[in-house]
């Protein structure tokens, strides 16, 4: 698995990276059990960049990445997210979206329970998750992010953008003015808006792109079938195809796909070591994806 480096930073990721949370929520959730053996394949397989989040499901993405990580601590980069309040209040309804606190007291309480969930310190990246742009301009809440980095609970932070609350402007905020070190965003084959002025943005500033949804999981069957040229003759399949596409952006240090199973992941890592698109493939898709955007 090759490597590369998170902006200008000392943090190396794996070329293709494995995002946790998206073994324990939504569809895609599993057992304890499957999951520490997808985590166990994932580590077999030279995946070096795992990232969890704090919300899901009460924190159980970090137990699990704590788990899977502490053997390998030397070997792995650690991310996490953070800024979602998911504290229950029976005397409230429910709210219909979680709610964000960006407080600084709550982010310190925040940090402190991932660690615990974890068991291993430092923290190597701490992502903002769905910033407003109320968060990027709290200063307040950068000071404690330096305040972190400097007690050697953090090595580096970071933004995870929407879509939803926080997207292209806080991104580029994130970046310009904050100077973050990494920024997590959609980009792919059929949405690359903002992920390539962002990537654009990054690499003026130093940071580092980590890539949500490579795959392009909003592509139709009709739209896969128009890009199977990626996959003839050529020994890769199309799920590659596309992963070698969003990791193409010069800024972008890891993709974070979604898995199925082992089988599916050993796919997936593979698309490291093959090549990237040809620039007859990068003008092919270019005609396809102005013709479907309105």
């Amino acid at each position: 698995m090759r490597s590369r480096r998170i902006g200008s930073t000392d943090l190396v990721a794996s070329e293709v990276g494995l995002a946790v949370w998206s073994l324990v929520a939504g569809d895609g959730a599993r057992s304890d059990e499957d999951a520490a053996a997808l985590l166990g394949a994932a580590l077999d397989l030279g995946i070096a960049y795992f990232e969890a989040s704090d919300s899901d499901d009460g924190g159980r993405a970090e137990v699990l990445l704590g788990q899977a990580a502490r053997g390998h601590r030397d070997e792995v980069t650690v991310a996490t997210t953070f800024g979602y309040d998911t504290t229950p209040r029976p005397w409230e309804p429910a709210p219909l979206v979680p709610r964000h606190d960006w407080s600084a007291s709550f982010a310190a309480r925040a940090l402190d329970r991932s660690l615990q969930r974890l068991r291993l310190e430092p923290v190597d990246l701490w992502l903002l998750h769905h910033p407003g742009m109320d968060a990027i301009e709290f200063d307040e809440l950068f000071e404690l992010l330096e305040a972190q980095v400097a007690k050697g609970k953090v090595r580096h932070y970071g933004v995870a953008l929407g879509p939803g609350p926080g997207w292209e402007d806080e991104g580029a905020a994130a970046l310009g003015e904050r100077r973050v070190a990494a920024v997590e965003t959609v980009y792919n084959l059929a949405e690359q808006a903002p992920g390539r002025d962002l990537a654009a943005l990054a690499a003026e500033t130093g940071a580092g792109l980590v890539v949500r949804d490579p795959l392009a999981p909003r592509l139709d069957a009709a739209g896969r079938e128009r890009l199977r040229f990626l996959e003839r003759d050529r020994g890769q399949t199309l799920d590659q195809a596309l992963l070698r596409f969003a990791l193409d952006l010069p800024a972008v240090a890891t993709a974070l796909p979604p898995v199925r199973d082992r089988d599916h992941l050993a796919e997936l890592a593979g698309a490291a070591d093959l090549g990237p698109p040809t620039p007859e493939d990068l003008d092919r898709i270019a005609e396809l994806h102005q013709g479907a955007t309105p």
